[in-house]
């Protein structure tokens, strides 16, 4: 039996995107429970991938679940989006700043405390180990870096007989999954504070992640689905005819591009090379190498538009401070709305990201019916 992986990434606001595809997926198959043998999620994908852990009825349902979730969000259920709140924010960032490094703590331009509010009220925990427990799915992995020695963690729970691995700034490590495990992976840097797991912070997995792939692999998955926010694949960027000096908000834009998209893209693309070598290498030699290589089903959905436009549409919803900030505002190129996409946790950019995914899922519904093929088990419920 070929086990199932799905893998859901970063992006902030933008793994919406994430909660369509799925809902193309459960409406396909509306009589599965549980599709995936392992999930793994990183940073927004986290939440996603928590959701869809602790799902204890049909795929469908916990679906419904996270659309709502995602289709009334607000900023201020994500981070204290008030004026006086961020600007108490970018004080504190200055005091720390001009203090002693011993004294200045984590830095941070916002407050995502009201985060954790709804990860506490919308996340079971309990039923995402009763999941495990009653073998529905095998295993259920979230990415989170450390500060402290940079290395890219995958913390786990999963059935008996999954171990740990340690290879070079990649690890993974057995525990019992938590809120902090999701907020420390969900830390967008300098953005939101890192979070303290036993003796050191952590903040996004996506910081220093350059193997999304591999912890899906190392816990069983064969065949993995991954659902990306990029649209790098389906929409070449744009060159201007007279650029201009980049400013500041434009380069960090590309840093966290870089950091959240473009990795992801490299290791799709370096997979599949893989799968190619592997191919020309007969299998007696391949034996006689000794090498732990096998080919990977990789079935990869993303934007099939530029999220940044769609984001442009609904900038008015940001703080003039954070939009700002950010780089954005109702007269700038589309270009502009890059950073701002990545916070604009409002629930009609939401919504249309739910569709624009429901949509990339049903225009590759083939692709996903050899995904699913009979000997893939996927788990389905009896009729």
């Amino acid at each position: 039996m070929t086990k199932n992986g799905v893998i859901l990434t970063g992006g902030g606001a933008r793994a919406a995107y994430q909660v369509g595809v799925l809902r193309a997926i459960a409406d396909m198959y509306p009589d599965w429970s549980h599709p995936f043998n392992v999930i793994i999620g990183t940073s927004a994908g986290a939440i996603n991938a928590m959701a869809l852990a602790g799902n204890r009825g049909l795929f469908r349902h916990s679906i419904d679940h996270l659309d709502k979730v995602w289709s009334e969000l607000t900023m201020d259920r994500v981070f204290r989006a008030d004026t006086i709140s961020l600007m108490r924010s970018f004080s504190a960032i200055a005091r720390k700043m001009i203090s002693r490094p011993i004294e200045s703590g984590p830095v941070s331009f916002l407050d995502n405390s009201p985060l954790r509010e709804l990860l506490e009220r919308e996340i079971d925990l309990q039923s995402i180990r009763q999941t495990i427990q009653e073998g529905h799915i095998d295993a259920v992995g979230l990415n989170a870096c450390g500060y402290a020695t940079g290395q890219n963690v995958c913390f786990f729970e999963g059935i008996e007989g999954l171990q740990g691995w340690s290879v070079g700034q990649r690890g993974g490590t057995r525990t019992e999954l938590a809120v902090d495990h999701i907020m420390a992976s969900a830390a967008i840097p300098t953005l939101f504070a890192p979070v303290r797991i036993n003796r050191e912070y952590f903040g996004d997995g996506v910081t220093r992640q350059m193997a999304h792939i591999s912890p899906a692999l190392r816990l069983g998955a064969r065949k993995v689905l991954v659902i990306g926010v990029s649209a790098n694949a389906m929409c070449p960027s744009r060159r201007p005819e007279k650029p201009g000096m980049p400013t500041l908000t434009q380069v960090l834009a590309h840093v966290f591009n870089g950091m959240f998209l473009d990795t992801l893209d490299y290791d799709i693309d370096r997979s599949r090379l893989i799968n190619q070598l592997l191919e020309l290498i007969p299998e007696k030699k391949l034996k006689e190498s000794g090498l732990d290589l096998n080919p990977v089903d990789i079935l990869e959905i993303s934007p099939s538009e530029p999220i940044n436009e769609i984001a442009m549409k609904y900038i008015d919803a940001m703080p003039l401070v954070l939009r700002r900030l950010t780089g954005a505002s109702d007269n700038a190129p589309f270009s502009s709305a890059n950073l701002a996409s990545f916070l604009l946790f409002d629930k009609r950019f939401c919504r249309d990201l739910i569709e624009l995914g429901y949509r990339d899922g049903q225009s590759q519904s083939r692709q996903i019916e050899r995904f699913f093929a009979k000997e893939s088990g996927a788990e389905e419920s009896a009729p």
